[in-house]
């Protein structure tokens, strides 16, 4: 299937990828490619973050030829004001209204974000920066709960889980 990445600096990736390709095997073609690190980078799907590297792109619901962004989560320290922040998630907005079939297939994907892309820049950068927040959340809940079940090796429902 041919997936499309956006990232938050407005690049695009597209690749060809089979459905039963785990996520993280995906990410490393992403590394490939884009040069970000696999392990800063924060894959959203339909306004939902995928996190489960072991998991295949059919198992967490990825259909043919969709738009998936592509976000780093250690982000440059914004200069003045959150000038640089405000910056890339303007030359993303301007790629996205660039590409016809970009759009479309975040339209599909992401409808709030596409509609905010074509008539709100700032709602853009707000709806970039929730997703770029969820994705570190959701990254340091995953980090406690290993903490959690690596605090005793003795603990069979750890163990289990």
């Amino acid at each position: 299937m041919q997936l499309t990445f956006v990232t938050d600096l407005g690049q695009t990736y597209s690749m060809d990828i089979d459905p039963g390709m785990e996520l993280e095997n995906v990410m490393a073609l992403l590394e490939a490619e884009s040069e970000i690190p696999v392990d800063e980078q924060s894959i959203s799907y339909q306004g939902r973050d995928l996190n489960a590297p072991k998991s295949t792109l059919r198992q967490l619901g990825v259909n043919e030829d969709n738009a998936m962004l592509l976000l780093r989560r250690k982000v440059p320290v914004p200069n003045v004001a959150g000038r640089q922040v405000e910056h890339d998630a303007e030359m993303m907005r301007l790629q996205l209204l660039g590409d016809p079939d970009l759009m479309r297939q975040l339209r599909e994907t992401q409808p709030d974000i596409a509609h905010a892309a074509q008539s709100n820049p700032q709602r853009f950068a707000e709806l970039l920066r929730q997703t770029r927040d969820r994705a570190m959340d959701a990254e340091l809940q995953q980090q406690r709960e290993i903490e959690h079940l690596n605090a005793d090796p003795y603990d069979v429902e750890a163990q289990r889980k």
